[in-house]
């Protein structure tokens, strides 16, 4: 084997140790800052919102403190159809309030100018032209179109119609017919809160009516429109004669975007209604300023990755030289086991994990060469077990016969190569013996015991004795065999043909079940046990001795002999099919008396889907016979 020609393993060590430092250090950079971007974004999320939320209830309850506070005067006017001294006191110079117009919204959608009072006194409409610079501004404000727009559309709202500090709040009564609605414009003081909007910071914020346009904010952005600069999704959701909410009612809800504005700059907003006529508060914040902490962060990271992949690369230079020369080492050595020399060994000095593996490399050669000569014995072992297999399958008789007027069909399978169950039936002088045997556990083992019994029994049958003698034979041979430790159940029936007759003797064997012909299809009560004697095992005790009994069968009769691995047969779950399950089986496939050989083949139909190709844990074997009315040789 020649070295293959790439790169050095030092190389590749060195390779390994930088590069996946890089990657797991690159990989966590991206995500921290994934996560350190995502937080910051929503910190700055809830920061403009929380700005936009504050001042929109600060115009809320600005607006709607001095709209209380002059409601006396408006209904006043409503109830009488003038100011009266009412007004004078309420309009002081502490007031925000510096005059209120009050105005009849005609069918043509104009405002018509009923009356008017300001802090200085009531100033009546006369048919000359105003004279009062406020009066002035209150017809003026009156004829306007955009006015008289708001006025149609809304029943309350506000205006900055100067470009200044300076408010209107527009309040709309409807009158009961046939009087038309009473519009009420109310020019205030607004100084503070436009102040709040054009205070300078990090966010720039905005009030804006239904349409964008923006009537507090930055100076140089006032009196423009804020959709010309930003797409503002909202407004578009939300109705322009929407009426403002009333007390328990449902109010417009606030929000955050992310959009880019007119120069395709990335801006997040924030918004929030003012619950007083369709105005909203929008708070922005270029996301590029949001996230310079993200590219400081980032900067710093990457000079101190930078530092750690260089200390990284001379450890690993240091650490791969004494790493790489022991494992040349064994690169070397393995190349000669694989020429077959076993008797390598590596010298290594050191006591870390490449020290240890050249000593188990040194233990390996040497469990390699022993190993190998297992091997050698087990495959010789196996084929001897492969002959012990087929020698045992001649043990067995052919599955299906007919011997005088009886039929017999059997199935064995054994738990491993080669089992410790056994059965037979023969001729002899006129008669037919029935054997079944199950030795101790299976195997090997089990397997010499039925083999000294199948011997036995061969003798036994040329000596014509009777089932209990030849029990009695039987179990004198398998003692000797296997001194007491391996002991064997037994049945033997012998079967006269003339008279019908079933001698049996039983040594702990599993009882026979004989099914009687019957029109009707067989119950549980019609299996009849064989088991009027029970004798001890075989190869228990020498000295044991063996009792027999008789029973008369009729044409029709059939008896199944098994032995305890078929109730035994577990599924791949571990369950076993169970003595119930088992008679169930036996009464289904005997249900309409079939031939025999269609019963048995039911009956292992029966355990076979139940077991599901699981493993045996026990040797199978089971035969049924069935008596016939006349005997054939």
């Amino acid at each position: 084997m020649s070295r293959p020609q790439s790169l050095s393993l030092r190389i590749k060590f060195l390779l390994i140790l930088t590069l996946l430092p890089l990657i797991v250090l690159g990989a966590y950079l991206a995500i921290a800052i994934d996560v350190f971007q995502s937080d910051k974004l929503a910190y700055v999320f809830e920061e403009t919102s929380s700005i936009s939320k504050t001042l929109a209830l600060q115009t809320t309850t600005n607006w709607t403190s001095v709209l209380a506070s002059v409601r006396p005067v408006l209904q006043d006017w409503a109830e009488k159809g003038s100011f009266g001294s009412l007004s004078q006191l309420l309009l002081t110079a502490e007031s925000p309030v510096r005059w209120i117009a009050a105005c009849e919204l005609a069918e043509d959608g104009q405002l018509i100018k009923k009356g008017f009072v300001a802090r200085s006194g009531l100033v009546p409409v006369a048919a000359s032209p105003p004279t009062l610079a406020s009066e002035s501004e209150a017809e003026s404000i009156v004829k306007s179109p955009f006015v008289t727009e708001k006025a149609v559309a809304n029943r309350r709202t506000a205006i900055v119609p100067f470009g200044d500090e300076r408010v209107v709040l527009l309040e709309k009564l409807d009158m009961p017919a046939p009087a038309k609605p009473l519009v009420f414009l109310i020019l205030m003081d607004g100084k503070d809160l436009a102040d709040s909007f054009r205070a300078p910071g990090s966010a720039s914020n905005y009030l804006i009516d239904e349409k964008g346009l923006i009537m507090m904010g930055p100076p140089e952005f006032e009196r423009t429109y804020l959709t010309a600069q930003i797409p503002v999704s909202f407004l578009s959701a939300t109705p322009v004669a929407a009426p403002p909410p009333t007390p328990g009612g449902q109010r417009r809800q606030s929000g955050t975007e992310e959009v880019n504005n007119e120069h395709n700059e990335a801006l997040l907003i924030s918004y929030a209604p003012v619950q007083y006529g369709n105005l909203f508060v929008v708070s922005t914040v270029p996301k590029k300023a949001a996230l310079e902490a993200v590219q400081i962060l980032l900067r710093k990271s990457l000079i101190f990755f930078a530092l750690l992949i260089c200390a990284t690369l001379v450890i690993s230079l240091i650490a791969s030289k004494n790493l790489t020369s022991a494992l040349t080492q064994l690169f070397q050595a393995t190349q000669k086991v694989a020429q077959g020399k076993f008797d390598i060994r590596v010298n290594v000095d050191s006591s870390d994990e490449v020290g240890s593996l050249a000593q188990s490399f040194n233990k390996m050669a040497a469990e390699v060469s022993r190993l190998m000569m297992e091997t050698a014995e087990k495959a010789r072992m196996e084929s001897e077990l492969r002959t012990a297999q087929t020698v045992q399958e001649t043990l067995f008789p052919p599955v299906s016969a007919r011997i005088g007027d009886l039929s017999v069909f059997g199935y064995y399978e054994p738990a491993s190569e080669i089992g410790g169950d056994w059965w037979h039936y023969n001729w002899v002088d006129g008669k037919v013996f029935l054997w079944i045997g199950d030795a101790t556990g299976h195997g090997a083992p089990a397997a010499l015991i039925t083999s000294a019994a199948k011997s036995a029994s061969t003798v036994i049958e040329n000596l014509k004795v009777d089932p209990a003698t030849a029990l009695d034979l039987l179990n004198r041979s398998i003692f000797d065999v296997s001194q007491g430790k391996i002991m064997m159940t037994f049945f033997l029936g012998c079967y006269d043909p003339v008279t019908h007759r079933l001698i049996y003797s039983n040594a702990s064997h599993e009882s026979p079940y004989l099914i009687r012909r019957s029109d009707q299809p067989p119950r549980k009560k019609d299996l009849i046990p064989l088991n009027d004697v029970n004798n001890p095992r075989l190869g228990q005790n020498r000295q044991s001795r063996y009792k027999q009994t008789t029973i008369n069968l009729q044409p029709g009769d059939r008896i199944l002999f098994y032995t305890d691995g078929i109730p035994d047969i577990k599924n791949p779950a571990n369950e076993p099919w169970g003595e119930r399950n088992f008679i169930k089986a036996v009464l289904e496939a005997n249900k309409d008396f079939p031939p025999i050989d269609e019963a048995v083949t039911r009956l292992t139909g029966s355990f076979e889907k139940h077991r599901q190709k699981a493993m045996l844990h026990d040797d199978i074997t089971f035969f049924m016979i069935e008596v016939h009315g006349g005997a054939q040789g």
